[in-house]
């Protein structure tokens, strides 16, 4: 009986230690957790890391007027003009024209963020600065997920 008591009242210290702040189970419990929350910003990160990829892609792209590479990662709804190199964005807010963006128009290409609308849509940003003129304006491209695959739904220059 007294193996008993002995039992819980050290199964109760346990617990108590464990609840504790400065206890060092909690600091590996913590270090546990920490690594778990890195795993899944990870994943986050990963997923819109083929965003991001993508849209350096399609920069390139626009360089070198791969036709064939553009319109395949086009959303539906969503043109291009091989004769005046312009993009036409029709399922957006404001549907609009854009031409396509070259390494003189961008100047120096800064990543900024990424944003997820939803599940099925980020928004990739780019800041483009040009330090010989002092400005600078912001590339916001929009993937969709069509059917598992990431596409082109817009791309919008604020200057």
């Amino acid at each position: 009986m007294e193996a008993e008591k002995a039992e819980e009242a050290n199964e109760t210290e346990e617990e108590e230690a464990a609840e504790e702040p400065n206890d060092s189970n909690e600091v590996v419990e913590q270090e546990e957790d920490n690594t778990t929350i890195e795993k899944n910003e990870g994943d986050d990160e990963d997923k819109h890391q083929e965003q991001v990829d993508l849209a350096y892609e399609i920069f390139d792209a626009q360089e070198k007027q791969d036709y064939d590479f553009l319109e395949s990662v086009l959303s539906q709804g969503s043109t291009l003009d091989k004769k005046t190199n312009m993009f036409s964005f029709e399922n957006v807010t404001y549907p609009h024209e854009q031409e396509f963006l070259t390494a003189e128009d961008i100047g120096e290409l800064e990543f900024r963020y990424t944003h997820k609308e939803d599940e099925d849509s980020i928004i990739v940003g780019f800041g483009a600065i040009n330090y010989e003129t002092e400005s600078s304006f912001v590339i916001d491209f929009e993937f969709v997920n069509e059917n598992g695959t990431w596409k082109m739904n817009d791309m919008d220059i604020n200057k």
